[in-house]
Protein backbone atom coordinates (compact mmCIF):
# COMPACT_ATOMS: atom_id res chain seq x y z
CA UNK A 1 0.00 0.00 0.00
CA UNK A 2 1.24 2.87 -0.58
CA UNK A 3 1.80 6.16 1.37
CA UNK A 4 -0.73 8.79 2.01
CA UNK A 5 0.78 12.44 0.92
CA UNK A 6 0.72 15.41 3.85
CA UNK A 7 -1.89 17.47 3.90
CA UNK A 8 -0.21 21.35 3.92
CA UNK A 9 -1.42 24.21 4.08
CA UNK A 10 0.98 27.20 3.65
CA UNK A 11 0.42 30.01 6.14
CA UNK A 12 -0.04 32.22 3.25
CA UNK A 13 -2.18 31.25 0.31
CA UNK A 14 -0.30 30.38 -2.92
CA UNK A 15 -1.77 32.25 -5.62
CA UNK A 16 -1.42 31.14 -9.45
CA UNK A 17 -2.87 31.65 -12.67
CA UNK A 18 -4.81 28.29 -12.76
CA UNK A 19 -6.14 29.23 -9.53
CA UNK A 20 -9.52 29.05 -10.72
CA UNK A 21 -9.61 26.06 -12.65
CA UNK A 22 -8.53 23.47 -10.31
CA UNK A 23 -9.52 23.58 -6.87
CA UNK A 24 -9.23 20.18 -5.91
CA UNK A 25 -6.57 19.26 -3.27
CA UNK A 26 -4.96 16.46 -5.79
CA UNK A 27 -3.85 19.21 -7.89
CA UNK A 28 -2.55 21.64 -5.50
CA UNK A 29 -0.14 18.59 -4.34
CA UNK A 30 0.53 17.90 -7.97
CA UNK A 31 1.81 21.76 -7.96
CA UNK A 32 3.60 21.59 -4.51
CA UNK A 33 5.19 18.17 -6.23
CA UNK A 34 6.38 20.09 -9.22
CA UNK A 35 7.66 23.17 -7.71
CA UNK A 36 9.49 20.86 -5.01
CA UNK A 37 11.15 18.43 -7.72
CA UNK A 38 12.77 21.44 -9.17
CA UNK A 39 14.39 22.50 -5.70
CA UNK A 40 17.92 21.83 -4.68
CA UNK A 41 18.81 21.35 -0.95
CA UNK A 42 21.12 24.35 -0.63
CA UNK A 43 18.08 26.60 -2.07
CA UNK A 44 15.98 25.97 0.61
CA UNK A 45 15.41 29.26 2.78
CA UNK A 46 11.91 28.66 3.93
CA UNK A 47 9.70 25.65 6.16
CA UNK A 48 7.37 25.60 3.09
CA UNK A 49 10.18 24.73 0.56
CA UNK A 50 12.05 22.39 3.04
CA UNK A 51 8.54 20.72 4.02
CA UNK A 52 7.27 20.48 0.09
CA UNK A 53 10.94 19.06 -0.56
CA UNK A 54 10.79 16.15 1.83
CA UNK A 55 7.46 15.45 0.71
CA UNK A 56 8.55 14.72 -3.07
CA UNK A 57 11.67 13.03 -1.42
CA UNK A 58 9.12 10.55 0.31
CA UNK A 59 6.85 10.16 -2.76
CA UNK A 60 9.95 9.35 -5.17
CA UNK A 61 11.04 6.80 -2.09
CA UNK A 62 7.67 5.57 -2.14
CA UNK A 63 7.22 4.87 -5.87
CA UNK A 64 10.67 3.35 -5.89
CA UNK A 65 9.51 1.05 -2.99
CA UNK A 66 6.68 0.26 -4.59
CA UNK A 67 8.37 -0.34 -7.87
CA UNK A 68 10.77 -2.66 -6.43
CA UNK A 69 8.14 -4.49 -4.52
CA UNK A 70 6.50 -5.47 -7.46
CA UNK A 71 9.26 -6.51 -9.16
CA UNK A 72 10.43 -8.86 -6.43
CA UNK A 73 6.95 -10.44 -6.22
CA UNK A 74 6.62 -11.02 -9.94
CA UNK A 75 10.24 -12.79 -9.48
CA UNK A 76 9.09 -15.14 -6.84
CA UNK A 77 5.88 -15.71 -8.49
CA UNK A 78 8.16 -16.79 -11.46
CA UNK A 79 10.20 -18.85 -9.17
CA UNK A 80 7.79 -20.53 -7.76
CA UNK A 81 5.82 -21.27 -11.23
CA UNK A 82 9.74 -22.79 -12.34
CA UNK A 83 9.72 -24.74 -8.82
CA UNK A 84 6.39 -26.30 -9.49
CA UNK A 85 7.39 -27.39 -12.74
CA UNK A 86 10.51 -29.12 -11.81
CA UNK A 87 8.56 -31.09 -8.90
CA UNK A 88 6.25 -32.24 -11.48
CA UNK A 89 9.23 -33.47 -13.69
CA UNK A 90 10.63 -35.27 -10.80
CA UNK A 91 7.69 -36.84 -9.84
CA UNK A 92 7.33 -37.97 -13.04
CA UNK A 93 10.75 -39.42 -13.26
CA UNK A 94 10.51 -41.03 -9.85
CA UNK A 95 7.07 -42.74 -10.93
CA UNK A 96 8.31 -43.66 -14.53
CA UNK A 97 5.41 -41.65 -16.32
CA UNK A 98 7.72 -39.94 -18.44
CA UNK A 99 7.33 -41.14 -22.01
CA UNK A 100 11.01 -42.06 -22.95
CA UNK A 101 11.45 -42.45 -26.87
CA UNK A 102 12.30 -45.96 -27.18
CA UNK A 103 13.65 -47.38 -30.52
CA UNK A 104 11.17 -49.33 -32.39
CA UNK A 105 11.36 -53.04 -31.52
CA UNK A 106 12.86 -54.75 -34.87
CA UNK A 107 10.74 -57.09 -36.55
CA UNK A 108 11.75 -60.32 -36.95
CA UNK A 109 12.42 -61.05 -40.67
CA UNK A 110 10.09 -63.87 -42.07
CA UNK A 111 12.35 -65.65 -45.21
Amino acid sequence: SSALPLNLTPATPVRSAESGKDKSPTSSVKQQTKVAANIVPTDISSPHELTAFVETLLEQLDAKFDDMSSQILDRMTQMSTRVDSLEASIQDIINGDIGVPQSPSPVPATP
